[in-house]
């Protein structure tokens, strides 16, 4: 017995190290996906080699809080043979290393993040200490692939498979001019895929694989290739960040173009006046010390743009911080609802607005993106519109168009009607229930499917599961124009039936 109380206290007398700490750390990780009765994520070594060196940078940054901006983690993410977009992440700094380790294992709230693969790092500088998590819920695992080649003109092939609930993995390749590529797949089967990349010049790239779930496109995989020669870049940025307003403006917008070029979507316009309004919100952003799409006043980007009077049917806002411009928006195209905005097909014009300043001696960019749908000529017909609308979302997705079907235009546009003097925008109502409504007039429909939105714009439609579903080939479209005591005066009622034949 006095041998074990001698033995334990010299194990509580052992100094911490990072590999201890690290070990600790990956057992709490377990343990509390175990306590709420969620599967645990699998221990990855390459999401650890990459936690250690976000730790690493996080002990040495001058950020007060060590987060990593989005470009730095995707660096590091990449350089460790990583492929994983956005993972999510939180770092802890302490001047003890015991402080380090007690503040992660009273963390409790780190397994509500969904996760598959994991990587946990550790590092010291005298009595100094950080932690860097990472908890990445993995939709492709991708074959190894170079970071780096020596000289231009290399072709790799890139192969992968995207998990059960994605589909239809397409390649796309981000040059450096900051054109984007899509590449053709040199072989699918189900969820298995292959390309060829080349890489002609010197420069880096950016590699993103897409794959669409039921919540519509999603980046499954995304990593950096550098080159021509060995990495250069330490902490600088592999982009030359413009330094003027006008200049940012101009390739953001350059970029901006070029994606929605890569998925066969119609160039945005640049707008003077949503500049004006995009400069105004930044510079507020950085004056008054906020970074968020509401102000502290409570005002959103509708009441901004109403201040300003554009002319507008609808309208989005994308936000991004980082050192420079570019790597702002590096983050936005990678956001999945920041994404969202800059390839949809309703937007026509957009603006852009940028704050340079300079923060605990680093200098910072804050950039404000709006984008908005031209007006609907007074000659316009929101019917054909809203069609128009549906079979651009169809062709973005590369899913066959639908047919326009009179009988179900018919329903539509009688339920519709009704919705609206009721003031429920449901599907089933007391006096009239679409499916069976479908069903009874078209026995030759196998299933059928309904959405029914609101909105100021009628073409503004929801990309639903129903219109994202290839098995669908035929859609009515309803509309109605009115005020209502719940969604306010003057909007449109929208019902979209949706129907897969037997």
């Amino acid at each position: 017995m006095m041998f074990t109380v001698a033995l334990t206290v010299l194990l509580a007398a052992a100094p911490l190290t990072p590999e201890s700490m690290e070990r600790q750390a990956a057992q709490h990780v377990l343990r509390e996906f175990e306590r709420v009765g969620r599967r645990s994520p699998v221990q990855d070594p390459a999401l650890t080699e990459a936690a250690r060196r976000l730790a690493r940078e996080a002990l040495s940054s001058r950020n007060p809080t060590g987060v990593p901006d989005l470009h730095s983690l995707t660096l590091a993410l990449s350089d460790s043979g990583a492929a994983d977009p956005s993972p999510f992440h939180f770092v802890i700094r302490a001047w003890a290393h015991s402080h380090a380790i007690e503040t992660f294992l009273a963390r409790k709230d780190f397994n509500t993040a969904p996760a598959t693969h994991f990587g946990v790092g550790v590092v010291t500088a005298g009595e100094r200490a950080a932690l860097f998590l990472l908890l990445s819920d993995r939709k492709a695992e991708l074959q190894r692939f170079p970071r780096d080649f020596p000289r231009p003109g290399a072709t790799q092939e890139l192969c992968g498979e995207l998990v059960p609930q994605m589909t239809g993995a397409d390649v796309y390749v981000t040059l450096p001019d900051g054109n984007v590529d899509r590449v053709p797949l040199t072989r699918e089967v189900g969820q298995k895929f292959c390309t060829q990349l080349k890489f002609p010049k010197a420069g880096g790239y950016t590699v993103e694989v897409i794959g669409r779930s039921p919540k519509g496109p999603e980046v499954a995989a995304l990593f950096l290739v550098d080159v021509g020669g060995p990495s250069q870049r330490g902490d600088e940025e592999p982009v030359s960040e413009p330094t003027t307003v006008p200049e940012a403006r101009q390739a953001i917008l350059q970029r901006i173009n070029s994606l929605r070029h890569a998925f066969n979507l119609s160039a945005l316009t640049p707008d003077p006046a949503l500049d004006a309004v995009a400069q105004a919100y930044s510079d507020r952003m950085a004056r008054e010390g906020f970074f968020a799409h509401v102000a502290p006043d409570g005002s959103d980007l509708r009441g901004r743009m109403a201040a300003s009077g554009p002319a507008y049917r609808s309208a989005g806002e994308n936000l991004g911080m980082a050192p420079g411009p570019l790597s702002a928006h590096f983050g936005i195209e990678h956001s999945p609802g920041h994404r969202k905005n800059l390839l949809s097909p309703q937007f026509t014009n957009a603006g852009i607005g940028v704050t340079f300043q300079t923060v605990e001696g680093r200098p910072q960019a804050i950039v404000t993106e709006v984008f908005s749908a031209s007006v609907l000529p007074a000659t316009a017909d929101p019917l054909v519109e809203t069609y128009k609308a549906l079979d651009g979302i169809r062709k973005q997705y590369k899913l066959p168009p639908l047919k326009r079907n009179e009988v179900l235009e018919q329903i539509a546009t009688d339920h519709v009607k009704r919705a609206l003097k009721q003031d429920t925008p449901k599907a089933h109502l007391p006096d009239s229930n679409v499916h069976e409504r479908v069903f009874h007039a078209a026995p030759d429909a196998k299933s059928a499917a309904v959405d029914i939105y609101v909105a100021e714009d009628p073409t503004a439609a929801p990309e639903s599961k129903s219109l994202l579903d290839a098995r669908n080939n035929q859609v009515g479209v309803g509309i109605i124009r009115g005020d209502s005591a719940s969604f306010g005066k003057d909007r449109y009622w929208v019902v979209v039936i949706y129907t897969t034949p037997r």
